[in-house]
């Protein structure tokens, strides 16, 4: 399985500071991901593919985050493998279900170096039926190990019910609660990684921060920024406190009793052990909280 995207920025096709986005410009930033669908109007899209074109041989060999790019649809899967790609991890693909997947992956047959992050926001992303199809189908063609992570497409989800997300509300403070423990419940358990959708509300930060650490609580890997002023709650969210990452080593190292109490709570590695690996895998990719001080109590 390949490592999580972390947080991700959409940026339009069109835009001019594409090897700027996907180099220097955002410390921190996970991933970068070029959109030839929903951010750019259809007239746009010839624009789109020219801008790539001329800024993908720029990325080759540069450091910076992981870069993607959103296809529109098949055809303009197509016409992005004509591009020079080396510059880039992979692809992410648009309203995926399991009627359309094989057709993508067909075209990424004999180019096992780009991964894929397919994105669930079709009606079929509300159904556990349609769902665990769906996972059934990528096992069982041999297509996990391509697939970086699959991406939760909150707005078009929210769309299929006719509604949108209200400010001031979280992810799982509305109808998509259950949709995003269902598919967490279908494809973690599996290895599959899940990142969680936009918050547009993108000058709430505070929201936003109640956002990411119930992602994490329902065990999503990674989040989708629509503005940079996103990146930095995003950030200290993921940091670590320091009792949780000495709980994490302790529950990890070797001869670790099968059951013991740290910081008040249980520890279990026999549980506790996946926690655990995400715990010292944040702290090394996103560091640790400042130490939490303490107040006496004055009655």
């Amino acid at each position: 399985m390949n490592r999580s995207p972390g947080p991700s920025l959409y940026a339009p096709a069109t835009r001019a500071d594409l090897v700027a986005l996907g180099t220097h410009r955002h410390s921190g930033l996970g991933s970068v991901i070029y959109c030839t669908e929903d951010a750019i109007r259809e007239d746009e899209l010839g624009a789109a593919l020219r801008q790539l074109a001329c800024a993908l041989p720029a990325l080759n060999g540069q450091p910076g985050p992981q870069r993607f790019i959103r296809v529109r649809n098949l055809e303009v899967m197509r016409e992005v493998l004509t591009l020079d790609l080396r510059g880039v991890q992979g692809l992410v693909l648009p309203k995926v279900h399991g009627g359309n997947l094989g057709e993508y992956m067909a075209l990424l047959k004999n180019r096992p170096e780009l991964s894929v992050m397919p994105t669930l926001e079709t009606r079929e992303a509300l159904s556990e039926h349609h769902m665990r199809r769906l996972r059934d189908q990528i096992l069982r063609c041999g297509w996990q190990a391509q697939i970086a992570s699959l991406r939760i497409g909150g707005n078009d989800l929210l769309s299929a019910l006719g509604v949108r997300r209200a400010p001031g509300r979280t992810l799982y403070e509305g109808p998509l609660e259950r949709v995003i423990s269902m598919l967490v419940g279908v494809f973690k358990p599996h290895g599959f990684l899940l990142s969680s959708p936009v918050y547009e509300v993108f000058e709430d930060l505070v929201t936003l921060a109640r956002e990411v650490q119930q992602d994490l609580e329902y065990g999503l890997s990674g989040k989708t920024l629509i503005h940079p002023v996103q990146l930095d709650t995003v950030l200290q969210g993921y940091r670590v406190s320091e009792s949780d990452l000495a709980e994490a080593q302790a529950i990890l190292a070797p001869g670790a009793p099968a059951v013991f109490k740290m910081n008040g709570r249980m520890c279990e590695p026999a549980t506790h052990t996946r926690w655990a690996q995400d715990i010292l895998a944040r702290a090394e990719a996103y560091g640790l909280l400042p130490p939490q001080t303490q107040e006496a109590l004055h009655f």
